[in-house]
């Protein structure tokens, strides 16, 4: 995967100073993501109010260089964050709350389209690789939390954006970007359930999928 990143960001860059007569352009942008996030899985739905779901926050922030034939362009970013999935239910009468935390790395590689008026659409396969995952339990009696990386596994989900990226001065190709990312995990990242167990021994299994929408707010730079 490193490779491949690599390469891709070798070849926007031999490409900007090749290129630059059949109207390419590269983009280097910084930005952050804030998101509700979530972890779906069956075996969670299917357990009513002993298991829930409840709203998880989460944050992403990091690096992307794009580049642009025109109105087209292909981009890849490193952004580093958490995925939160939260849950609230009742056991024998106790009513709990419960988090999963997971620290990942997030590499997408987007398929860019943008517009003479500053707005843009982006869409592509983004790796989500999981550093660590820690599931923390509270029943106002009872509170800790525990490491349960080794349930999880890194996961490739799909990303969709849209927004505006629009130019602060004309004498500065500086750019103010303001969208909106979803995000929908389509491989298995396993993992506990509301309670802490782990999902791969319930007798029907079922995959977890890692869900996410959020605000983009960022800076980008274009290179003439």
């Amino acid at each position: 995967m490193k490779k491949i990143v690599l390469g891709i960001t070798c070849l926007l860059f031999i490409s900007q100073s090749q290129a630059q007569k059949f109207g390419f352009q590269l983009e280097a942008q910084g930005k952050s993501i804030i998101s509700s996030t979530w972890l779906i899985n069956n075996n969670i739905s299917d357990k009513g109010d002993e298991q829930d779901y409840a709203p998880g926050w989460g944050t992403t922030y990091g690096v992307g260089i794009n580049g642009y034939f025109k109105s087209v362009g292909l981009g890849v970013e490193i952004l580093g964050g958490t995925h939160k999935g939260a849950y609230k239910g009742s056991i024998l009468g106790t009513d709990y709350t419960s988090e999963v935390q997971l620290k990942q790395f997030q590499i997408p590689i987007l398929l860019k389209l943008r517009g003479e008026s500053g707005g843009y659409f982006e869409i592509g396969p983004q790796f989500n690789i999981i550093s660590s995952a820690t599931y923390t339990y509270d029943d106002g009696l009872i509170n800790y939390n525990k490491n349960v990386k080794s349930t999880y596994q890194n996961y490739t989900s799909v990303v969709m954006g849209f927004g505006a990226n629009v130019q602060l001065s004309k004498s500065i190709p500086l750019g103010l970007m303001m969208g909106m990312r979803l995000n929908y995990g389509f491989t298995d990242a396993k993992g506990v359930d509301a309670q802490g167990f782990n999902l791969s021994n319930y007798p029907t299994y079922q995959k977890t999928m890692a869900v996410s929408a959020g605000l983009q707010l960022g800076l980008s730079y274009k290179f003439n």
